[in-house]
């Protein structure tokens, strides 16, 4: 690895999230320059991992849960790009002990940038109204600890998978196969929801965080890529030949045919539960997402 670059130390690295950050900035010829790529796993065995290596990335084993090992995953680091998986655990507690860890980590060891990967705090922006939505509040909460910290940092706000649509639908015994998008009152086929495919984009606008840190430094970016409506997700569904119709449905026939699918309570709960915020607040509590575009470039 070279000695005069930067180093960006980027958890997830195999996943979905870190993947896209450690290969956008391998794959271009001006960020490459400027940083050299640390990607921590829990198993640098896996192919995501070697492949990585192949491409110039330093490989190292850290756990979210041990302070001594992301002393080490950390240690000399320039930057961090740091997310936590929820759906690993479906503990949202565990989330943000792990979200502190490395912000204690990163001040211990004098980090000068902490890309923090978050979600909108929906306890927050609906003054405790809605106080279900736990995989999105753990997040928020770390959001508070690093400002607290006054580590250098840029937090971004991610809208929602473009695969999560796809993950809740529910088959129709029909020839050929069809499809039901059902979503709790009170959302309707005209809600609006910012969505960002993370594989594709998300490296990019961290890329572009990391080169223009007198733009980013102590900002929250909401970070999507386009708004839909509900009517439009189905239309690009149905334009790729997938037949798929939405259904508004009451909260609890949601959360049945979630669990249905094998979703524990809390997600149940959680996403019936951001769906009301969606409609009722916006998914950025009324904010954009145009400002992470002009971050990013």
């Amino acid at each position: 690895m070279s000695e005069d670059k930067k180093l960006l130390v980027v958890f997830g690295a195999t996943g979905i999230q870190g993947g896209s950050v450690a290969r956008a900035i391998l794959a271009d010829p001006v960020a490459s320059k400027q940083f050299n790529i640390r990607a921590i796993t829990r198993d640098p065995s896996k192919q995501a991992a070697k492949t990585l290596a192949q491409h110039g990335a330093e490989l190292v084993k850290a756990d979210l849960e041990d302070k001594d090992s992301l002393r080490l995953a950390l240690k000399d680091a320039y930057a961090v790009f740091a997310v936590t998986n929820f759906w690993e655990t479906f503990d949202a507690a565990a989330e943000i002990r792990q979200g502190m860890n490395v912000a204690d980590i990163a001040k211990e060891l004098d980090v000068k940038h902490l890309i923090w990967s978050s979600l909108p705090g929906i306890s927050r922006v609906t003054n405790h109204k809605l106080t279900g939505v736990v995989h999105f509040d753990s997040k928020a909460r770390v959001d508070d600890y690093i400002r607290q910290l006054s580590i250098p940092h840029t937090i971004i706000t991610l809208a929602i998978y473009a695969t999560f649509f796809f993950e809740i639908l529910t088959p129709l015994p029909t020839t050929p196969p069809s499809y039901v998008l059902a979503f709790p009152e009170p959302t309707s086929a005209q809600t609006k929801v910012p969505i960002i495919d993370p594989t594709a984009d998300l490296g990019k606008f961290v890329k572009g965080i990391l080169l223009n840190p007198g733009k980013s430094l102590g900002q929250n970016f909401n970070v999507a890529g386009k708004e839909y409506t509900f009517e439009d997700i189905i239309a690009i569904a149905t334009g790729t030949g997938i037949d798929i119709s939405f259904q508004q449905v009451d909260k609890e026939t949601f959360k049945a045919g979630m669990a249905a699918k094998g979703f524990p309570d809390v997600v149940c709960e959680g996403v019936s539960q951001a769906a009301q915020y969606i409609q009722d607040y916006g998914y950025f509590g009324g904010a954009g997402f145009e400002e992470s575009h002009k971050a990013s470039h």
